[in-house]
């Protein structure tokens, strides 16, 4: 069950109250936040902090710089919550997570869904400590998984409609502290997942990258006025052939044929992978 707790630039938790009995967890994008171990310790503001990086100790740790991060909060007025409502939430950088059972069962769970196997002996990193990608990876494909309460609220921002969605999975939660040993295993439904995670990372790089007359002829100038359409021609593009965002983006110009459109900035920053 999915429902909307307030706008992102407010704290979810002046909606939903803040869980009692349960801890909460702020999952930040190391690739979307550099040397976030750093800006953890800056954020706190010389307050204690406890804080965890997922791919220590892991075959991952080569990579560390561009880990996912764990905060564990202490309420709601945690000053690193406040930073992150502050300079991380509207873009993305993260998302919180509620918990029901103690912090070393949590960590064993989500560093064992850190990857997917795609064959044997074969596996690929997960971002899943992207909200977009989470949403589905952990909300929906781990729900399918037998149940008990590792997960019991994902608490996600939306760069798009700009508001926190609450998940709930209803009375049982998601995961199961049973399945500690086991990488996310590809399917059909997560091949999917991460195709559309990543035409909407594409679908954002190009919004920011229109200037203000095309986003109007998209929709509106703000982008949860515009994404519908920008999105709906992007994927005709894909599926016309248009693989790269350059080919897309003409395939874009050319459905708003008659419209002057520029780029912002250099016009090569659009094309960074973000995936």
């Amino acid at each position: 069950m999915s429902q909307g707790c307030g706008s992102v630039t407010e704290s979810p938790f002046d909606v939903l109250g803040w869980p009692a009995g349960y801890s909460v967890a702020l999952m930040l994008d190391g690739v979307a936040i550099p040397e976030a171990g750093k800006q953890i310790y800056q954020w706190a503001d010389d307050s204690e902090v406890d804080a965890e990086c997922l791919y220590a100790t892991t075959r991952w740790d080569q990579i560390a710089e561009i880990s996912p991060w764990i905060v564990w909060l202490n309420g709601a007025d945690d000053p690193v919550l406040a930073a992150f409502l502050k300079n991380g939430a509207m873009q993305e950088h993260g998302y919180l997570i509620v918990t029901g059972v103690d912090r070393t069962a949590f960590m064993r769970w989500i560093r064992a869904h850190l990857q997917v196997e795609k064959g044997s002996g074969c596996e690929e990193i997960v971002r899943i400590s992207h909200p977009a990608l989470a949403r589905t990876v952990i909300g929906d494909q781990l729900g399918q998984r037998p149940p008990s309460g590792v997960v019991r609220q994902l608490i996600i921002p939306d760069q798009i409609s700009q508001r926190w969605h609450c998940i709930e999975p209803g009375k049982q939660g998601i995961g199961g502290t049973e399945n500690n040993g086991y990488a996310l295993a590809l399917s059909d439904e997560l091949t999917q997942a991460f195709d559309a995670f990543n035409m909407r990372q594409v679908s954002l790089q190009i919004w920011e990258s229109l200037d203000a007359r095309t986003r109007m002829s998209l929709g509106g100038p703000f982008l949860k006025e515009a994404f519908p359409r920008l999105f709906s021609i992007l994927v005709s593009a894909r599926d016309a052939g248009h693989q790269s965002p350059r080919e897309m983006m003409r395939f874009l110009f050319s459905v708003l044929s008659g419209d002057t459109v520029t780029l912002s900035g250099s016009g090569c920053a659009i094309f960074r992978d973000q995936g």
